[in-house]
């Protein structure tokens, strides 16, 4: 009877921490592009209190990839080699989620691709090359894709290409990054075009196209700029 009674209890105990598993949401990151704080759409023109003056995008992608949650100095979760590509041409690319009922105060992650992934060659899923992010085997992956053009006409002096990149030693564009969050609540970041574009009109730079130190300075000012919400 003991026995019965005790395997009873383990079965209700069971099925309540179940109940209470399936009603605990994981925590949702998105990552939000922004002009003068609101969130852009592709194709559209947009005034830049920043530059006094429109910003026009046509293509924006990028990576995000190994996602780490801290406790204090504590990895509580880590998603070595998980790699998202986001494309402001499709919202739902720009959130996904991480595990519920962990006890965090700091995420860590990667704007871009990583040497070792780098060096693992073409691959599938988000590192398809058919995804329009790989240049060759010795450039690597584009960690950030941005096109279009600053001012009301599409001038040749205002159109821009930036596709940044690169993982091998001076070249290296690839840095983690690291923020104080709370754990009770999603988590959104945002990315200030405008003040990116500030950053990168300074260095009079409008066509980036391959792995370089200008590619390295401008991938460093981008992920500086990026803010918690």
């Amino acid at each position: 009877m003991m026995k019965r009674i005790l395997l009873l209890l383990c079965i209700v105990c069971a099925c309540r921490n179940m109940a209470i598993s399936q009603t605990v949401k994981p925590i949702r990151l998105s990552f939000v592009p922004v002009i003068n704080g609101s969130q852009i759409s592709l194709n559209q023109h947009y005034f830049s209190t920043e530059l006094n003056d429109s910003i026009f995008i046509s293509k924006l992608k990028f990576y995000i990839s190994n996602i780490a949650l801290l406790n204090n100095d504590k990895v509580v979760y880590k998603n070595s080699g998980g790699v998202y590509l986001l494309n402001a041409e499709d919202s739902l690319s720009l959130q996904f989620d991480v595990p519920q009922n962990l006890q965090f105060n700091r995420i860590q992650f990667g704007p871009g691709i990583d040497s070792v992934t780098n060096t693992s060659g073409a691959l599938d899923g988000a590192l398809d090359p058919l995804m329009g992010m790989y240049w060759t085997w010795q450039s690597g992956y584009i960690n950030f894709k941005m096109e279009g053009f600053v001012g009301n006409l599409e001038q040749e002096d205002k159109k821009f290409e930036y596709h940044l990149g690169g993982y091998s030693d001076k070249n290296n564009a690839y840095k983690l990054v690291e923020f104080p969050v709370q754990a009770n609540s999603d988590i959104q970041f945002q990315m200030p075009i405008d003040l990116i574009f500030k950053n990168i009109f300074l260095e009079k730079k409008y066509n980036i196209m391959s792995p370089s130190s200008i590619a390295v300075s401008l991938s460093k000012k981008i992920a500086q700029s990026i803010l918690v919400k």
